[in-house]
């Protein structure tokens, strides 16, 4: 068993805990998703890793109306998803 250093969350994707430095936040504003690079900006958010099949795991749930709380259209899904594919480990 791996012991993890620092704060802990859980990936909204894999259901996996993480240290919180290994995880990206995205937040719902406005309507709109955003990556939180800071990770600690105003606004509900959810802790995933940066991986394209936690984000696809995520949405297919319905993740963004449950763990968000509003409602994100498709581009807007799309265009998010893209960047989690170009930082995929």
């Amino acid at each position: 068993m791996r012991t993890i250093v620092g704060p802990v969350r859980t990936c909204v994707g894999c259901r996996e805990r993480d240290a919180r430095a290994t995880l990206t936040r995205v937040i719902a504003r406005d309507g709109r998703l955003h990556v939180d690079a800071d990770k600690r900006a105003a606004g509900r958010g959810a802790w995933m890793h940066a991986r394209a099949t936690c984000f696809d795991a995520f949405a297919r749930r319905g993740g963004f109306v449950r763990s968000l709380r509003c409602v994100i259209a498709k581009p807007q899904r799309v265009a998010l998803r893209a960047l989690f594919s170009e930082v995929q480990v």
